[in-house]
Parts: structure tokens; C-alpha cells; sequence
């Protein structure tokens, strides 16, 4: 009958190096494809959710929470006194603005509008009249939720005029008017024209490398597991 015999005499010290780091990269490949699966999802939720009809601002108040990505119509004001700039955004590579603006409505309910990019020179009103649109408006736009802080993304500081997060109730409670906290609209553009601001298409651009990251943390320990053998079959440590 037909035996292996197999000699294997560890290295310690390359051992106890091997061991943790192999068990980090198969995390962070799991991890990977934990993210691939939740960005796969997001992507299909914001096109199912774009596609739907338009809905009205009494419709999305009455259970906001199932209407994340849908399209909303409304018609106000806007009010241009109290708009606000998000730092650090780009558009195709040059760095600029988002202009958030309230939008007061017929029904004298406030929005957070965020219209769009402008780039740096024409952050200030004076250099942009043309933008300050007067008189009835109609709009369709995006629901977005409240924009979380990330790890990295420094805390807003109104006083200071730094924006670097769209939260309503903390923007509504600085400009000191009573509006929706629970959302805002990002407006879509009405045509193929580029006009400042220049809101978003609706088209999602997320980008979705997970499964070359995955493959390649992957690939990394499994490549170690081979070094670590193959090290200890060249000192003669290995043998079968």
C-alpha cells in the first residue's frame, strides 16, 4: 500500500510572521466581497428606485424611509440669501462647489436643494447672477438621505462657511429656518445642456472593483502559503 511520509520541521519565527498575516489577507478578501455583493445591491436599488415615477412631496412625507434614490417633483422658490457650499467637490477632474439652496413651496414647506457644481471663481453670488433663478421654479430631482460623516471627513463648521456633509437639520438650524431634516433633492438636470449649477444626470457612477480586490488579497495569501513551504522545502525542513 502506498504511504506518504511527510517531515515538516516550522520555522518559529517565520511561522508565527506567516500565520496572523495570511489570516489579515483572507479578511480583507472577505471583506472585499461583503463590499462587492453591498455595492452589487446599491446599484440595482438606486436604477429600481430611479425608473419609478415621480412622486410629490406629500407622498414622500408620508413614509420618506422606502422612497431612498426615487425621483421627486416640487415647485417653490428658491431662497438664494441662505444657500450654502459644499467643499471639495469636482466635476471631470476640476475642483469646485456644490451650491445648496432652500427651496420654499407653495405650501410654505422648505427643501434642501443641493443644484450642482460651479468651480471656485464663481463660488460668490455676484459672479453667478445668472444662476439666481427668481420667481415659481419646477424641479425634479433625487431623494437623498442625510449624508453621513466619514472617518476622515472633518465635522462641518457652519460659522466658519465649511460645509463638508449635507445634513438638513444641522444646515436649517444654523440658517435658522424651519424645513424638512429628514431628506434633501439632488436636482437633475432638465437637459443635455450644461448649464451652472451643474446638477447630476441620474446616471450612477460608482465604481465596482471588489472582485479584482477580492482576488487579489486572495491571491496574496494563498502566494505566501506557497513562499512559506517552499522556504522551508529549500532548508530541507519539508520533506515527503
Amino acid at each position: 500500500m502506498f504511504s506518504l511520509k511527510v517531515r515538516f520541521k516550522p520555522s518559529f519565527w517565520l511561522t508565527v510572521f506567516t500565520i496572523p498575516v495570511f489570516f489579515i489577507l483572507l479578511c480583507l478578501g472577505t471583506w472585499q466581497v461583503y463590499r462587492l455583493n453591498w455595492k452589487t445591491n446599491l446599484i440595482k436599488e438606486f436604477n429600481d428606485n430611479f425608473n419609478d415615477a415621480p412622486l410629490t412631496l406629500n407622498e414622500v412625507e408620508k413614509n420618506y424611509l422606502n422612497f431612498k434614490y426615487r425621483r421627486i417633483k416640487v415647485n417653490g422658490t428658491f431662497d438664494h440669501e441662505n444657500e450654502i457650499h459644499l467643499i471639495g467637490k469636482t466635476y471631470e477632474g476640476s475642483a469646485g462647489f456644490h451650491i445648496v439652496t432652500p427651496l420654499i413651496m407653495n405650501n410654505e414647506k422648505t427643501v434642501l436643494i443641493n443644484r450642482g457644481w460651479v468651480p471656485k471663481k464663481y463660488l460668490n453670488k455676484n459672479s453667478r447672477k445668472f444662476t439666481l433663478l427668481e420667481g415659481k421654479v419646477n424641479l425634479i430631482g433625487i431623494i437623498k438621505f442625510p449624508q453621513e460623516k466619514g472617518m476622515f471627513v472633518p465635522d462641518n463648521e457652519p460659522e466658519n462657511g465649511f460645509w463638508f456633509t449635507i445634513n438638513p437639520e444641522e444646515i436649517f438650524t444654523y440658517i435658522k429656518i424651519k424645513g424638512e431634516k429628514n431628506f434633501y433633492i439632488d436636482l437633475l438636470r432638465s437637459d443635455t445642456k450644461l448649464i451652472l449649477p451643474i446638477a447630476i444626470d441620474g446616471k450612477i457612477d460608482l465604481p465596482n472593483n471588489h472582485l479584482q480586490y477580492a482576488f487579489t488579497w486572495f491571491s496574496l495569501a494563498f502566494g505566501l502559503i506557497f513562499i512559506y513551504f517552499s522556504w522551508h522545502k529549500s532548508k530541507g525542513l519539508l520533506k515527503y
